[in-house]
Formats: C-alpha cells, structure tokens, sequence
C-alpha cells in the first residue's frame, strides 16, 4: 500500500507493509524518524548532526553480543544524544520550498564498546547472532533545569515506576517474534507520568551498534537564534527502555527473562562556541521544542 505525506508543504511517499516504512531520504539503517526529521535525507542530517552544538552521554548495561545469548555483562556501552542548531530549510528534500527558516535536529545513540562494534561489520555475525536488542524511546519526557543532575537514573519517576516499567516489558518480551506490536500497559504506580502508549519502539540492527542513530527529530522550522526552542531542546530529558533479550535462535529455556534498564539522557553538555541555554543573548541556533505525543508521527526505517 502506497501512502501519500505531507508535512511542512513537503509531500513524501512511502510504503507500508507489516507496519515498516520506507521513508524518502532514509532508506534503511533502523531509526525511528520523528518530526520534521523526515524533510531530510539521513547523509544530511548526519553531516549537520556530527557537529553538535549540545551532546549528552551515560553509561548503560551491557553485554558481549558478540558470544552466544547469554553472556556476560561488559562495560563501555553509552547511550547518548546530540542536538544540533539552525539547520537550514535549503537542506531539506525540498529546497525549493525554503523560506529561510531553520530547524533543530536531535539524535539519540546506542553505541557498543570497539570489540562489539567491530564484530558486527561481519555480516554472518547479524545473520546468525542469537540476541534480540530492543529498544524503547520515550517522546513525552519532561523539561530538566539546567542544574539538575545528569547521572542517568530518570529522577522525575519514583523507583516504583521504574521497576515495574522495567518489568513490563521484560514479561511481555517474546524470543519469537519482533519487537512488541503493542506496548505493556502503563504500570499503575507511573501515574501520569508516562504513557506506554505514546513509546516508540524498535527492534535495533545489531550493524547500528556502531553508533548509527536509534531516534531522529527535528523541531518545527524557526528563526535562525530562537532562544526559547535552544532552552528546550537542552532541557528536553529522553527516557530509553534498553531490552537484551534472544531470538528463537538462542534456544532459551522457558522462563528466562531479558534484562531491560531505563535510562534518561539530555543534551545538557554545551559545545565549545555555543552559548549556554541560560544567556539572554541569541545562540548559533535553537533545537527541539518539548515534543507533545499528540501529533507526532514516527515511522521506523528498517532494512
């Protein structure tokens, strides 16, 4: 089935089939592509990308998923983020519509340690691994002060809410299938923190653990300097479900069960060259205004 886009006066067409799509511009490489994101195409958006003006990084639990599912936990996995400002609307698929505004793009990473990553150029290591990486991305989290401790641990949920997120999604995982067609039920003890309905999942390439992004956004398009969409994307926190778990490949024994971490990251580490969110005057350019669920359309890109 063929579905017509239009979004920012741009039309982009894609296919749909078994819930994947083909997004113009991001051919494949499993990201989940949000917002006006999907105006540019991936060698784009990466060029603008790999020059942050803000980043943020925390370590994550991790495992050698270059042995047999399972092993043992291994250090140097980090989940990170990047946000990048005032990329112009004459970059986008559409040129021509440029009106010169800019947008702020956010780009949120799982990368493995250099052992893994470099395992996994072997394409019969993804053809026959027996782990199933999935991963969750929360698009509701909330605004942080600049002051507030990064360290990881999601501090705007109770410890009640984490554990039983945690445990959620650990009981519904299944060896079988893809990654959750449909997500858990929003544990009782999150109250209207989070809604599980509103995460995006997505089962992660194990060819993108070299640092290829797991999520994609951009804000609307603004002025060149917006300090109020800079304050924003700096503040914006992003909650990620990490699940490590097998495919039927593993063999597991019935009961076993997949360790999955909640982790939260913000772009609060401001580049050397770019203002702090905190300056009245005007920044090289501003990033993602706070994401309302409402309207927000992903589409998950996928080989």
């Amino acid at each position: 089935m063929r579905i017509s886009l239009r979004a920012a006066s741009t039309l982009f067409t894609f296919d749909l089939f078994t819930g994947i799509a083909a997004l113009v511009g991001w051919p494949g490489g499993g990201t989940l592509v949000a917002g006006n994101a999907v105006q540019f195409d991936r060698e784009t958006w990466e060029r603008n990308l790999a020059q942050p003006n803000a980043t943020g990084s925390v370590s994550v639990t991790g495992f050698d998923i270059s042995q047999r599912w399972p092993s043992q936990e291994v250090n140097g996995w980090t989940l990170s983020v990047n946000v990048s400002s005032d990329i112009p609307d004459s970059q986008t698929l559409n040129p021509g519509n440029a009106t010169g505004q800019t947008f702020t793009g956010t780009s949120i990473f799982l990368k493995a340690p250099g052992s893994i990553q470099a395992a996994f150029t072997n394409q019969s290591a993804v053809e026959e691994t027996t782990w199933k990486i999935c991963v969750a991305v929360i698009p509701n989290g909330p605004q942080e002060d600049q002051s507030a401790a990064d360290n990881g641990t999601c501090g705007f949920l109770s410890s009640q809410c984490i554990s039983d997120l945690q445990s959620a999604y650990a009981d519904k995982f299944s060896g079988s299938q893809d990654c959750y067609g449909s997500p858990p039920s929003t544990p009782s003890s999150c109250d209207n923190s989070v809604n599980t309905a509103n995460f995006q999942v997505q089962q992660l390439p194990l060819n993108s653990v070299n640092g290829t992004e797991v999520f994609v956004t951009a804000s609307e398009g603004h002025a060149a300097g917006d300090q109020t969409a800079w304050n924003n994307a700096t503040r914006q926190a992003w909650p990620v479900l990490t699940l490590w778990g097998w495919n039927i490949r593993a063999k597991a024994p019935e009961g076993s069960t997949p360790q999955v971490q909640l982790s939260c990251i913000r772009a609060s580490n401001i580049e050397a060259g770019s203002e702090s969110p905190s300056s009245a005057s005007a920044v090289r350019g501003p990033a993602m205004v706070a994401l309302g669920v409402s309207g927000l359309a992903i589409f998950y890109v996928s080989f």
